[in-house]
């Protein structure tokens, strides 16, 4: 029995030092021995700050009340004391060719934001309702998400306002701040947007693209206007959360896409931009034809191509020699002439649709015609044909390239294949596939019209 009264004892003992301990009750975190350095060759002088010397700044500290958005996302509201970003690089003596900002935390994690970025660029608190209010970055040494008088300490952190409503500046906050470094080095840009697009029965589906996907985000118009970061953005939620949420476009109707690629640290990308045309509705048919969706709809948009009807392309189909040739003669030659010429082709019709532009290849010597001498203008192409065609109508140089073979093609195709490849026209993995010496075709097979199309597309770049 005593020794029971005894352990009891002991327990209860043990439970009032525990409910005493000063680490039983969670406090506000607040580390007394903070210290804050700046410097880099972007400002004239170091400074060091320790949280005492910041919290003595009264005159200068300011509260705020800060919009931001998580990237998965959600929008929150932050109220914050702390002291003013530019007045601290102001002290350290602020270079004008001061170019980026790194701030790095007492873990080591580090984020860069460019100067025009996080100081130049205006930045605001977006209420729910009501008017915006310009914010400036803060080191941050109070917060609190349920208004100022909760203000509690916290560890040193870099807080900021957003540029636009719904800007996901959350992920950016970097919190144990111990360190600020200036530089003059130019940042780097950020790479272009790219597209990918599948065409399907309500329209073209619209996929934007970008190698560094969770660090910017992609903002975009469809009006022909420049994409900024007032726009729409594309990414709205980081790719390892629920990239289902980051939908493609539908584009039903002729559109031009233009994006940007928009993140800390680098100068936003170049602008890209794509026009989706649709000519009396989309081309349904183009799933599985990626490769050749953009040549296609391209020359389409500059009615070098048509459509075989209810919205069909027919990618996989054949075309006939008096189709190729219209297709190079309206890309290369808007003024084909329409008169008969004395010693034309005996089976061309030249009143007819493809007629000027098989005189306009003939007297350009793109054509010649078999050793009967006629056209044959309703044969179906053949890849060599093609590939000759083309190589001619661009004037390219057929020199011969030393140790390069080509297979699969009838004699007179070589030296045009050759050309072709040195210029980059053929589809590797289609209309051709690289050897060790050079590249193998199946020439005499039938051209398809997705081919044509990028065949024609390509030379049409090349040219210029």
């Amino acid at each position: 029995m005593k020794h029971s009264k005894r352990v009891l004892s002991v327990l209860l003992a043990a439970a009032l030092i525990f409910a005493a301990a000063p680490w039983a009750a969670p406090q506000p975190a607040k580390a007394e021995g903070e210290i804050l350095t700046i410097g880099g060759d972007g400002v004239t002088k170091e400074l060091v700050y320790s949280r005492a010397d910041l919290e003595g700044l009264t005159g200068v500290i300011q509260r705020h009340c800060y919009s931001l958005a998580n990237n998965f996302p959600t929008d929150k509201t932050e109220y914050a004391s702390g002291v003013p970003l530019d007045y601290l690089l102001g002290q350290a003596g602020l270079r004008d060719a001061a170019r980026t900002v790194t701030f790095t935390a007492s873990d080591g994690y580090r984020r860069t934001f460019t100067v025009k970025e996080l100081l130049d660029t205006p930045r605001y608190y977006f209420p729910p309702s009501g008017e915006k209010a310009p914010v400036p970055a803060l080191v941050c040494l109070q917060n609190s998400a349920d208004g100022f008088g909760g203000l509690e300490p916290v560890e040193m952190k870099l807080i900021m306002g957003q540029r636009a409503p719904g800007e996901q500046t959350n992920p950016w906050f970097v919190r144990f701040l111990t360190a600020i470094e200036v530089s003059c080095d130019k940042p780097d840009k950020w790479p272009e947007v790219t597209f990918s697009r599948v065409s399907g029965p309500d329209g073209v589906t619209l996929q934007l693209l970008h190698e560094n996907i969770n660090s910017v985000k992609i903002y975009y118009t469809t009006d022909g206007s420049e994409p900024t970061v007032q726009s729409a953005m594309y990414n709205i939620i980081a790719s390892y959360y629920q990239p289902e949420l980051n939908k493609p476009l539908l584009i039903d109707k002729t559109t031009t896409v233009r994006a940007v690629a928009i993140g800390p640290g680098k100068e936003d990308s170049d602008v890209s931009s794509i026009t989706v045309p649709f000519e009396s509705g989309a081309f349904t048919d183009l799933a599985g034809y990626e490769w050749a969706a953009s040549a296609i709809e391209a020359l389409a948009a500059g009615e070098i191509v048509n459509g075989v009807g209810g919205g069909l392309f027919d990618p996989a189909g054949n075309l006939t020699r008096a189709m190729f040739v219209t297709m190079l003669g309206r890309a290369l030659n808007k003024d084909a002439a329409p008169a008969a010429p004395a010693d034309g082709f005996p089976d061309v019709d030249y009143s007819s649709w493809y007629g000027p532009h098989v005189q306009w290849a003939a007297d350009k010597e793109i054509v010649n015609g078999y050793p009967d001498g006629t056209f044959k203008p309703n044969n179906i192409l053949t890849v060599e044909e093609m590939i000759a065609m083309a190589v001619r109508a661009g004037g390219l140089d057929l020199a011969a390239l030393p140790g390069k073979t080509v297979t699969g093609a009838s004699e007179w195709a070589i030296p045009y294949i050759l050309a072709a490849a040195d210029n980059g026209m053929l589809l590797e993995g289609y209309l051709a596939t690289s050897t060790a010496n050079g590249v193998a075709v199946d020439g005499v097979r039938q051209a398809k019209r997705a081919e044509a199309a990028v065949v024609v597309h390509e030379l049409m770049q090349a040219l210029g």
